[in-house]
């Protein structure tokens, strides 16, 4: 008979920490987290009887209890790993920016020196018209 018993009492454990997970409980408050003494007083059980018969659900109702934090965890993680991804983005979009600034003032110095040049030859030609440029 006291097996009769011991599987009552640990199937009401167990119906206890599946109401408390989805957050329905019957006695205790739906606010309350997972923890031994929720589930205990769910079930209508002392602490002491959950930790000295049941083990396996002990084990569930301390997973219970860092889901939330295992949750927020991988959340965090994953928002870090794409801030990664978009800061990878941002490198190789400034190092393509940096290369086409370099070949930009190759060209502008390239036509600084075309413009002395012919600057400096117009004089001596007559078809050629200066024009003054200032900034």
């Amino acid at each position: 008979m006291s097996n009769q018993k011991e599987k009552a009492t640990h199937k009401a454990v167990r119906l206890a920490i599946i109401r408390i997970e989805k957050a329905r409980p019957n006695i205790v408050s739906d606010k309350r987290k997972m923890s031994v003494a929720a589930v205990a007083e769910e079930a209508g059980v002392s602490r002491a009887l959950i930790h000295r018969d049941c083990p396996d659900l002990l084990e569930r109702i301390k997973g219970g209890v860092n889901k939330g934090v295992r949750q927020q965890r991988d959340a965090k993680h994953t928002e870090l790993n794409e801030y990664k991804e978009r800061n990878r983005e941002l490198r190789g979009e400034v190092a393509e920016l940096k290369a086409m600034l370099a070949k930009v003032q190759s060209q502008n110095a390239t036509l600084i020196r075309k413009n002395m040049a012919l600057s400096s030859g117009s004089a001596k030609n007559s078809n050629v018209t200066q024009l003054i440029y200032s900034k």
